[in-house]
């Protein structure tokens, strides 16, 4: 079944693979990349945690997904504490992260957004999985109810965790009236493909028709397996990772070194590609022997 997302700027298509981007210093091979993503992707994600550092809001031609930051909880030194609200927070780094100050950020420059969740990593004590997982329930709930923007869709998140009850969730967000489930945590698992698959399953049938992503999947052989089990969307920065690293999706094996920022644009274009499943500017062919031309000299 093909599903689509109505946003301020337009539908989003799916199946659709999105590339993710920063803005800011830290990664300056994001600006390198960034003009080509419209031309390529047909939304690009960004994470809030990261969109705090930037000086202005993106400018973009295609639909800007901000997702909530929720990795953060893993970081190290990272809390997570619960509000007499009820809520999950995070403190990490010497920022905040809360339900209200995600969706503010949301509401100001995102054309989708994603409910703040706690990620559930492989070994957490079953207290705390369900404690995260009691959070990040409360948090899109919250979301959902405070959203003012009308034209900014919602996914409620999930995690990973436990198939049924990342499925009950996802059943009572479908319910509750939001336009999509998110599930996270899957690709710290992806070691244990029959649990991330029943994962995908259970969500999926507790979905009904509203679309599901799946957040941090990008290796086109993931990509291509997650989409045949009933994902919509994905997004991932392993497209560009691995050009910093000097590496291809096609040859991970062989890391050029050395490389000018350009030549790694040309790497992350064909790693795009290879997870779109889209035609580049040039046709593929050509455009990986240019690359590979470029790299021998």
């Amino acid at each position: 079944m093909t599903r689509t997302l109505n946003t301020r700027k337009g539908p989003l298509h799916f199946p659709a693979f999105v590339p993710v981007t920063t803005f800011g210093e830290k990664y300056p091979l994001d600006d390198l990349i960034r003009p080509y993503l419209p031309r390529l992707a047909p939304a690009v994600m960004v994470s809030a945690f990261f969109l705090q550092d930037a000086r202005e809001a993106p400018d973009l031609s295609v639909p800007l997904l901000v997702d909530s930051g929720g990795f953060a909880s893993v970081f190290t030194a990272a809390t997570v504490t619960r509000t007499r609200a009820g809520l999950g927070v995070i403190d990490c780094q010497g920022r905040r992260i809360t339900p209200s100050s995600v969706l503010e950020l949301q509401e100001r420059v995102a054309d989708v957004g994603f409910t703040l969740d706690l990620l559930i990593p492989p070994g957490l004590p079953t207290r705390d999985a369900r404690r995260y997982h009691a959070l990040t329930r409360a948090n899109a709930l919250w979301a959902l109810h405070n959203r003012r923007r009308t034209d900014l869709p919602l996914y409620g998140v999930v995690q990973g965790w436990d198939a049924q009850a990342a499925a009950e969730l996802a059943q009572e967000y479908r319910e509750a009236g939001f336009e999509g489930v998110a599930i996270g945590g899957l690709v710290l698992r992806m070691s244990q493909p029959d649990m991330v698959d029943d994962v995908i399953r259970a969500v999926r049938a507790a979905a009904g028709d509203l679309p599901i992503h799946a957040f941090g999947i990008g290796h086109p052989d993931h990509v291509g397996r997650v989409s045949r089990l009933g994902v919509d969307s994905v997004d991932s920065s392993s497209y560009v990772k691995y050009a910093a690293d000097g590496r291809l999706y096609s040859a991970p094996q062989v890391r050029h070194a050395h490389l000018t920022p350009h030549e790694r644009v040309h790497l992350a274009l064909c790693n795009l590609a290879a997870a779109i499943g889209a035609s580049l500017p040039l046709p593929t062919a050509r455009f990986s022997t240019l690359t590979t031309r470029t790299l021998q000299r």
